[in-house]
C-alpha cells in the first residue's frame, strides 16, 4: 500500500474525492481524505496487533484499501497478518509512522498544499480516538504502553513531537463530558460545509477555533452536538 505516496497513483484518487465537495479549498479536501484514510488503517492496524496479536504487513501486498470513488471505505487483507511478539510492538508502530504514513503526507501535503503539521495532527486525532473506542480506560493488557508510545514519538527529523499535537483539557461543560481534546492545528473541516443561517458552523470538539470561543458559546455547541443532536 505504500504505492499511496506516489503522486500518479493518490492524484486520481484525490481527484474523485474532491467531486464531492465542489468548489472547496484543495487542502480541506485533502486533509478529509487523510482522515477517512488513517479512520480505516489505524484502527485495524491497533486491534490486530493488541487483540489478535499479529501485524497487518502494509509494506508487502496483502492489505489492500478499497475506495468507493476515492474514498476510503475498507481494508481487505489477502493473507492472514504475521504473528507479531509483544517486544516487537513499538518498532511495528515506528514503522508505521515512519516508512509508510510519513511518505504519505509529503505526496499529500504537495497535492493540497497544506502544511504537513495538519496530517499529523490528524493521525494523532485518530489515533485517540480509536483508543477511546476500544478502550477508554486503556485497562485492557497492552493498551496503555501503546497509547503511551505516541508521547516519545517524533517526525520531521525529530523536529515535530507528535504528542504536543492534541492534548486533553478540562471540558466547559463537565455534565456533558468532563475533558475534551484539543488539537493545535485545525483539520480544516469546517471548510466542506458551507455557512447554514441560523446554524452553528460545523466544528469538531476538538478545534482550537471552538476552544477560542467564549465559554458560554463553547458551552452551547457543546449542547449542539453532544444532545441537541
Amino acid at each position: 500500500m505504500n504505492q499511496l505516496a506516489d503522486p500518479a497513483v493518490l492524484q486520481p484518487l484525490l481527484t474523485r474525492f474532491a467531486l464531492r465537495y465542489p468548489g472547496v479549498n484543495r487542502a480541506a479536501v485533502v486533509s478529509q481524505w487523510s482522515m477517512n484514510y488513517m479512520s480505516i488503517v489505524l484502527p485495524a492496524a491497533l486491534a490486530c496487533v493488541l487483540t489478535r496479536h499479529c501485524a497487518i504487513d502494509f509494506w508487502g501486498k496483502e492489505a489492500v484499501v478499497l475506495h468507493d470513488d476515492g474514498e476510503p471505505v475498507a481494508l481487505s487483507l489477502t493473507a492472514g497478518p504475521p504473528i507479531l511478539a509483544p517486544e516487537d510492538r513499538a518498532a511495528y508502530w515506528s514503522r508505521l509512522i515512519h516508512e509508510h504514513l510519513a511518505p504519505l503526507f509529503i505526496t499529500l501535503a504537495a497535492a493540497g498544499g497544506l502544511a504537513p503539521k495538519i496530517l499529523w495532527g490528524n493521525l494523532v486525532a485518530i489515533w485517540d480516538g480509536a483508543f477511546t473506542r476500544m478502550n477508554a480506560d486503556l485497562s485492557r493488557d497492552g493498551f496503555a504502553e501503546a497509547h503511551q508510545w505516541l508521547e516519545q514519538a517524533t517526525v520531521n527529523d525529530g523536529r515535530l513531537k507528535l504528542r504536543g499535537l492534541q492534548r486533553m483539557v478540562e471540558s466547559p461543560a463537565p455534565q456533558i463530558c468532563a475533558c475534551l481534546p484539543l488539537r493545535r492545528h485545525c483539520c480544516l473541516h469546517y471548510q466542506l460545509h458551507e455557512p447554514v443561517e441560523g446554524e452553528p458552523p460545523v466544528l469538531c470538539e476538538s478545534c482550537p477555533k471552538l476552544h477560542r470561543l467564549p465559554v458560554a458559546e463553547q458551552v452551547s455547541y457543546l449542547h449542539y452536538i453532544y444532545q441537541d443532536n
